[in-house]
């Protein structure tokens, strides 16, 4: 698939299809029930920092482009581990498992296989960015179920805070006692490789003060030999009511995540033994009977893990001016990161401190003769790192091999306008301009280096309100994403290398919309890209060295259709029930552009068709199941040179549960209930995949999870 016109004349046909090709914004079930919205600031009214998930939603739909919103209740009723499992019925976005409490998560095919350190997609909390500031995402700071709702912004059409990057914006929105009311919730979850997890939240409201708390504790043995997991995770917000035309919100984070890695194997190990641990790196015999070298000892001999801890303190204040709202605050965290890996690598040991404030305006007015709202904000951070690696003698630190200091800054401007042309026609123009600035000065056996990215990125859209129940979108904006600095370092595995920002133009035509028992979300998109961050491998003196480079002109275009239908009976209404059947299907298409190397070769790390889909019985009286499976009908190529490519595979799973009150809940979730073997992640490799390269990361088996849950 590689003619744009075929993708778009399929999304425009599939809008006026009699069969359901997609579903509503934010894949919500077509018979969920959104409380009634409230309305913030101009009326003075309910919360000047803590917007309601109707509201929210609300919003999204006056965007022209494809969002996703994820209600907590979407998920709420099964096991969901990571970030990646809630946002799994997402249209455009692709997560799969490297690590238990670690999820890689693209959005159009971005950050493909980027390491631990994230790239590609910004993370906000509460419209407060979570990404550092050094350009890395940390999924694993994210607890799902210490959320409310998610805003996943693809692309450009983050830019309401800022984003332009091909991957775009994800924006977590905490739980407060204003949306929960005076509540104290239990959850407690175990089941299959020795599972425990309990959660307690308190919510409390008091005369012009909101509290609300939450600490998860986590411990698993893993599916996988070496593979455990011990995860601390507290979380609060309190909010204090200044006046009625102001109100400050103070955000409160802990994290004390260790896990065991387990390594990747061979692709035959991978699927013949998949739960044991990575194998030693040899080298050898070099002739008949020769000598055998053990390079490298493995994940379990050297204690492979990766160990943070975070604190994170943000605060912000909500002003109503006469109908204009201002939004502004600071923040500050600290990271400090214990990586055990390879001997090569060695131990990374980081201690990270960052500083940054945003603000934010809102308001409607009239420009040029038209009903207008805008947006323009401000964001500005900066980190300093004390980056180290040290020698890995048996999971023991060592001498000190390289050390520097790492700092990083940016500063961003956006703005955004949305027009009424008409009753029914909206036009949204928007700019957005950024400079980033990565500096490592060396301390010991390092390399220097400092770059310095900027550039003024516009966006302009339409929206059509077909019906108040559809709606037809098109979009073009030029994005920009700058190197990480675990990029231009290799994470220290080589000298510092001053690479390239990303860039990209990117159109978009869709569609959403919900029509009686059925709620679709479709969407086309073609990316050009030049000097793409791409992750490549290869061969070193223990096994293959894993670095970043820019790429040569490639493009990213697809299909992403999603679909909610509640399916009518008049049998089952008889009896009380209600049968939902959604689905995802995206269909990917990353290939070079003409490449001196690789010609015109489909990108590696990423599948080209992913399908999920979750067939839903639920009865009055308050339970419920459901089916579930994933399909890939292949798996990603590892090398970009398309000579070998992971298995598809399909795996099925089950979920029921019931609600016996308003209070006490109950679930159990069966996954992968066949046991299909099959490959969770790839590594990627510059040129031909070599045989028995340890790249592959083996899927989770059979498992079962109870949950209980109890509102007191």
């Amino acid at each position: 698939m590689r003619t744009f016109s075929l993708i778009i004349q399929v999304a425009l046909a599939s809008l006026w299809s009699p069969l359901p090709l997609a579903q509503g914004l934010g894949q919500i079930r077509a018979d969920s029930k959104l409380e009634e919205v409230q309305v913030y600031g101009a009326s003075g009214s309910g919360s000047l920092t803590a917007q309601s998930a109707a509201q929210a939603r609300a919003e999204l739909e006056r965007i022209p482009g494809a969002i996703g919103f994820v209600d907590h209740r979407d998920y709420a009723g099964k096991f969901t581990l990571s970030l990646g499992d809630a946002l799994e019925f997402t249209p455009g976005v692709y997560a799969d498992t490297s690590a238990l409490r670690e999820s890689r998560i693209s959005v159009r095919g971005s950050g493909l296989n980027s390491s631990f350190e994230r790239r590609g997609i910004a993370i906000y909390r509460d419209g407060i960015p979570l990404t550092r500031a050094s350009g890395t995402s940390e999924f694993q700071e994210v607890d799902p179920i210490s959320l409310d709702y998610i805003e996943v912004y693809k692309g450009a059409n983050g830019l309401r805070y800022g984003g332009a990057s091909l991957g775009g914006v994800v924006n977590m929105i905490s739980p407060s006692a204003l949306a929960t009311g005076d509540s104290t919730r239990l959850r407690l979850e175990g089941g299959s490789f020795d599972t425990r997890r309990g959660s307690f939240a308190v919510a409390r409201q008091y005369d012009t003060v909101d509290v609300y708390a939450a600490h998860t504790r986590l411990e698993t043995s893993g599916f996988r030999d070496h593979s455990a997991v011990d995860s601390h995770y507290s979380f609060a917000n309190f909010g204090v009511q200044l006046n009625e035309q102001a109100e400050n919100r103070t955000y409160l984070t802990l994290l004390h995540d260790r896990f065991e890695l387990a390594g990747a194997l061979s692709l035959e190990d991978a699927l013949s033994t998949p739960s044991k641990a990575g194998n030693p790196v040899t080298v050898g015999p070099f002739f008949p009977g020769g000598p055998v070298t053990v390079l490298d000892p493995g994940p379990t001999a050297d204690d492979w893990d990766r160990n943070l801890k975070v604190l994170r303190i943000a605060n912000k204040t909500g002003i109503d001016l006469d109908g204009t709202l201002l939004s502004a605050g600071v923040w500050y965290s600290r990271r400090q990161l214990d990586h055990a890996i390879t001997r090569f690598a060695g131990i990374i040991d980081q201690d990270e401190k960052e500083l940054g404030l945003f603000a934010r305006v809102t308001g409607t007015n009239t420009l040029f003769g038209l009903d207008s709202e805008w947006t323009a904000g401000l964001e500005a951070n900066d980190a300093n790192n004390d980056a180290r690696r040290l020698e890995n003698l048996e999971g023991r630190p060592g001498a000190l091999r390289a050390a520097s200091k790492q700092d990083s800054r940016n500063v961003l401007f956006y703005a955004q306008a949305d027009l009424a042309l008409t009753a029914s026609w909206r036009l949204i123009t928007g700019l957005q301009g950024v400079r980033t600035e990565r500096e490592s000065t060396a301390r010991f056996n390092d390399v220097d280096g400092k770059v310095v990215r900027k550039q003024v990125n516009p966006r302009i859209g339409l929206l059509w309100n077909v019906s108040p129940e559809a709606q037809i979108f098109a979009n073009l904006s030029r994005g920009f994403e700058p190197a990480t600095m675990a990029d231009l370092t290799s994470g220290g595995a080589l000298p510092f290398t001053p690479l390239e920002a990303q860039k990209a133009w990117t159109l978009e035509l869709g569609s959403r919309g919900q029509l009686g028992p059925v709620a679709w979300d479709v969407a086309a998109y073609r990316s050009e890209l030049q000097e793409e961050l791409l992750d490549f491998g290869v061969p070193g003196n223990f096994g293959f060295i894993s670095y970043t480079d820019n790429a040569g002109d490639t493009v990213h275009q697809g299909l992403e259709l999603g679909v909610d239908i509640n399916i009518p009976s008049a049998a089952l209404t008889m009896h009380g029930l209600e049968l939902t059947w959604r689905q995802v299907l995206n269909i990917n298409d990353f290939h070079f552009e003409s490449d001196a190397n690789y010609g015109s070769n489909a990108l590696a790390g990423v599948p080209t068709t992913a399908y999920v889909t979750e067939l839903t019985l639920r009865s009055a009286s308050g339970w419920y199941t459901s089916l579930n499976a994933k399909h890939l009908p292949t798996g990603p190529w590892v090398d970009f040179a398309n000579t070998t490519r992971a298995p598809g595979y399909t795996l099925a799973g089950l979920t029921a549960g019931i609600d016996f009150s308003d209070q006490l809940g109950l679930f159990v979730s069966a996954e992968n209930i066949f046991d299909r073997k099959h490959i969770a992640n790839t590594g990627t490799n510059a040129n031909q995949y070599l045989e028995d390269a340890k790249f592959f990361t083996p899927g989770q088996g059979r498992a079962l999870f109870v949950g209980i849950t109890l509102e007191l």
